[in-house]
């Protein structure tokens, strides 16, 4: 099915049913362009409305510790992954004030980083999010579906940790263990079904609501 967005039913969280995807005659399956505007550069992040962040707020900090995620940009030391460019620090004293500046130079995927929505399309439509193409993207000066929309706002939400490493360690200490558990590659394409991440919030006791933003420690 797909059509006009607007005469798509949606559910008490302005979310479509799957089988209504795509939402636009011409668009990749199972998308949902569309959803929140022709013009749209924030996907679900729309769903992180003032509401639901002040709500987060007020339920969920209890001790005002902050936890980075960060990965360290010179945490790759030889090699970066799929033949990156390894981060690099040059430092420079400016005498006769004592005044350092430096410059850094490194791929942004050698550390900690987001995937933007113009970073990898619907690979048989050659389009990114919301319809937008390659030349979209290459037109000079054209900023589309670039991470400073994220930006403007920022990403703040109720958090939720998937503890799937712990969960699975413990999964293959009991008899017959799973073998798909037990031979999990991190560094391969191993998939993580949803029914492992249901049962690892379930044995975590952790209750999933609508706009949280999943942290997976796989």
């Amino acid at each position: 099915m797909a059509g006009n967005p607007a005469a798509i039913k949606l559910n008490e969280n302005g979310i479509p049913d799957f089988n209504a995807l795509p939402l636009r005659d011409g668009n990749p399956k199972y998308s949902a362009w569309g959803l929140y505007g022709d013009k749209d550069e924030l996907g679900t992040l729309n769903r992180l409305t003032d509401e639901r962040v002040a709500r987060a707020a007020k339920n969920e900090i209890k001790t005002g510790v902050r936890i980075s995620l960060n990965w360290p940009l010179n945490a790759q030391k030889d090699s970066g992954f799929f033949s990156r460019k390894l981060f690099h620090q040059d430092l420079f004293a400016k005498p006769p004030r004592c005044v350092n500046d430096d410059i850094w130079t490194f791929n942004t995927q050698v550390s900690s980083q987001w995937d933007g929505l113009r970073h990898y399309a619907y690979q048989k439509e050659r389009l990114f999010f919301n319809g937008v193409t390659m030349e979209d993207i290459h037109e000079e000066g054209s900023e589309v579906n670039g991470v400073q929309a994220w930006a403007q706002k920022g990403i703040v939400g109720r958090g939720v940790l998937v503890d799937h490493h712990s969960w699975r360690l413990e999964q293959i200490k009991k008899p017959n263990p799973d073998p798909r558990l037990v031979n999990f590659d991190h560094f391969a394409t191993t998939p993580i079904p949803l029914e492992d991440i249901q049962a690892c919030l379930e044995s975590q006791g952790t209750e999933i609501k609508f706009g949280d933003i999943l942290f997976i420690r796989s």
